[in-house]
């Protein structure tokens, strides 16, 4: 008798716990001594999107990407080229008719060697990031808050500030705000500063400029905008002046490197 109430007891136990309620799904981090239970937050569903929907694994599976850059400000050819981009980030290059410019991932060389090694540093770093940027959001030592809908030249965009660690990246102290399509989750735009050199951030939130991407082409079923404009901005999300623009073109992904960035063979 005493075991067939154990029996009976344990079947109850079991009824009872199929039949609770479930919890809410929750995203799992396993970590080195336990396992913590993480909600995923507005800022982080936001950036997923915009990964998503420019084929980051796709992208990952490449170790270069190349293309053909026309950027013109004020009026002026500022440069008209290629670049080569290691899609880690380690390394860059870019030529023209008159100068390469490479970064080895921690310094900048140019050639011919009378050439301002700074601005190299600044060309190099700048624009493979604005080429990049949807692929580098969840980086190491990024962090997002979530701002909601904004308004950005009379239309509303969902939108994330980015800033970074202290260490991380050329220009820690730099900020963007993040702007996704509503309709493809693809980047619409990005307002800046630029603190490289000796502008301190204060300065330079006098004067924040925004760059928008349009245009966008299927290459190899991952999503490249093939045109930037660069205006000013301001938090109102206003864009009164338009001040350069740039073309992408040609674009080409490369399996393996092999010796594109063989310092030997500059």
């Amino acid at each position: 008798m005493r075991r067939k109430r154990i029996i009976t007891a344990v079947f109850v136990t079991l009824i009872m716990a199929c039949s609770a309620p479930a919890e809410k799904a929750k995203n799992i981090e396993v970590g080195t001594d336990s396992i913590q239970k993480k909600e995923v937050t507005d800022a982080e569903t936001l950036v997923g999107r915009i990964e998503e929907s420019h084929g980051k694994s796709k992208f990952n599976l490449n170790e270069v990407v190349q293309f053909d850059l026309k950027l013109m400000f004020g009026g002026k050819e500022r440069f008209n080229g290629r670049m080569y981009i290691m899609t880690d980030g380690s390394k860059i290059k870019m030529e023209d008719a008159l100068t390469l410019k490479y970064w080895d991932g921690n310094k900048a060389m140019v050639l011919p060697s009378e050439e301002n090694e700074a601005k190299a540093r600044f060309d190099l770093l700048t624009w493979s990031y604005f080429f990049t940027a949807p692929y580098k959001l969840s980086d190491a030592g990024t962090n997002h808050e979530y701002l909601g809908q904004l308004n950005l030249g009379g239309s509303e965009f969902e939108a994330n500030k980015l800033t970074f660690n202290q260490g991380v990246g050329d220009t820690p102290d730099d900020w963007y705000i993040v702007y996704k399509d509503n309709n493809s989750d693809l980047l619409a735009a990005m307002a800046y500063i630029v603190t490289s050199g000796e502008t301190a951030v204060a300065e330079a939130e006098k004067n924040p400029h925004i760059i928008t991407y349009e245009a966008y082409t299927d290459v190899g079923g991952i999503p490249i905008a093939t045109q930037w404009n660069f205006w000013t901005w301001n938090q109102e999300g206003e864009m009164n002046e338009l001040l350069g623009s740039a073309t992408v073109s040609n674009v080409e992904f490369i399996n393996k490197a092999g010796d594109l960035f063989n310092l030997t063979a500059l």
